[in-house]
């Protein structure tokens, strides 16, 4: 009664599944890799950050250009002059209305290079974000890639588990009949009976199964899948490096990570560069146009104009420019320590990734064999039972062991497709592979 209950509800369930699966539209992985991408909100904040940056590379160009302020001001002023006398002896202070106005522009001619140092860290620190933004959308493409194949594995091994219900049903019914007319033992029919409520909790725990991989599915791509939506992944094998140390020197070369790291070296340079800007002095064109009234206490208009080149050179500032200059030394060595870690860690997750990928290869043949051989022993037991050559519990272990080989044979197959990939990441061109912009 039990399993007779979450049968029905699975049927049901299934049921709807199918209908679903009418109005669904099949996807490949590709399509399920840029969906994600599109909409996932790791790729889209590192997108933003280059965007940001890109606005700091045009604010950096902004210290090539002329600056012009204007300054205007209406007071009142009230003057009290010791050594001005008054027509009026009864007068002895002056109260006016003071008027302000002032065009100011500014246009560097020398800063110690420190404008086109900072527009230099500005265009490394966008190179950097571009690359990591690369990075992490292969990481969200790999997370795709795992959560894609494990529904295609957990629908595979769901039907094996049917598979193995519905052999069980058929032994099932066909010892019952021997034991209503007399003919089996009724060890057999226990254990048959026994055998089969174990298959059927093997179609409801596979079941779930199926449904924590759908689920994961949804929160890595944003979409639930329906039964059947996904297509079967294809595999882009021919296009691996031939051998770990060609995938060695790919990942040093193509790597988004490395890239990024090594970008980033280049900015604290360049910011390194800009802290030696404070022992030059500093150059401008400085053009100032006054039209001032009542000033200082005195009733009249002035028109001033001035063109100067000034130059302002600080001559000490308690060694703190020293101290900025060191700091960034030690900083440009810190990235670099930086940078050479993340080559050791590419390294790693590329051999990690090759010799993931060459087990599971060298496993597929071997299993591919206990599979065929398994079969062919199943056949044979099926034989011999009805010759009576083999007892029930024979004919049941080896319908098992064939079932358990299809299913490290599924596994093994996913594993190499996810591994395939993982080479690609790793060597920073699974996007480039599956034919993915960012």
């Amino acid at each position: 009664m039990f399993f007779n209950r979450y049968l029905t509800f699975f049927s049901i369930a299934g049921a709807a599944c199918f209908s679903m699966q009418l109005n669904a539209q099949t996807i490949n992985m590709r399509d399920a890799i840029a969906e994600t991408l599109q909409s996932n909100p790791e790729v889209q904040a590192e997108l933003r950050e280059v965007d940001a940056r890109e606005r700091q590379i045009r604010e950096a160009l902004g210290g090539y250009y002329p600056s012009v302020d204007l300054l205007a001001g209406f007071g009142y002023q009230e003057r009290d002059p010791t050594s001005r006398q008054f027509s009026d002896p009864d007068r002895t202070r002056n109260e006016l209305e003071r008027h302000e106005a002032q065009l100011n522009v500014k246009q560097l001619v020398f800063d110690g290079f420190s404008t086109p140092n900072e527009h230099k860290n500005q265009i490394a620190r966008h190179e950097s974000a571009e690359h990591r933004a690369y990075s992490v959308g292969e990481n969200i493409a790999l997370e795709v890639v795992r959560s894609y194949l494990e529904v295609i594995k957990q629908q595979d091994i769901l039907a094996l588990a049917k598979q193995t219900l519905a052999t069980h049903e058929n032994i099932y019914d066909k010892m019952k009949k021997r034991a209503d007319s007399g003919v089996g033992s009724t060890a057999d029919f226990d254990q048959i009976s026994g055998r089969l409520a174990l298959a059927k909790t093997n179609v409801i725990n596979q079941t779930a199964n199926l449904l924590d991989a759908k689920t994961n599915f949804q929160r890595v791509v944003g979409r639930y899948p329906q039964e059947g939506e996904l297509a079967a992944p294809g595999t882009y094998s021919k296009y691996l490096p031939t051998t770990v140390e060609e995938a060695i020197a790919k990942a040093i070369e193509a790597h988004p990570l490395l890239k990024s790291a090594v970008s980033d070296v280049k900015a604290v340079n360049f910011q390194y560069e800009q802290t030696k800007s404070t022992f030059y002095p500093q150059f401008h064109v400085e053009l100032e146009r006054d039209l001032n009234k009542n000033i200082d206490g005195v009733d009249e208009q002035v028109d001033d104009l001035t063109v100067m080149l000034r130059m302002r050179y600080n001559l000490y500032r308690g060694r703190s420019d020293e101290a900025k200059k060191q700091q960034f030394a030690h900083l440009v060595e810190k990235a670099k320590e930086v940078r050479n870690n993340t080559y050791r860690q590419v390294e790693q997750e590329t051999r990690l990734a090759w010799v993931a990928y060459e087990a599971v290869r060298d496993q597929i043949p071997v299993l591919e064999d206990y599979v065929r051989d398994s079969e062919s022993t199943k056949a044979a037991y099926i034989q011999q039972f009805d010759l009576g050559r083999r007892t029930l519990l024979d004919l049941l272990n080896t319908e098992n062991e064939m079932i358990t080989a299809k299913q490290s044979l599924v596994t093994a197959r996913q594993d190499l497709l996810y591994n395939e990939y993982r080479i690609f990441r790793a060597i920073g061109e699974l996007l480039y592979t599956v034919g993915v912009e960012l």
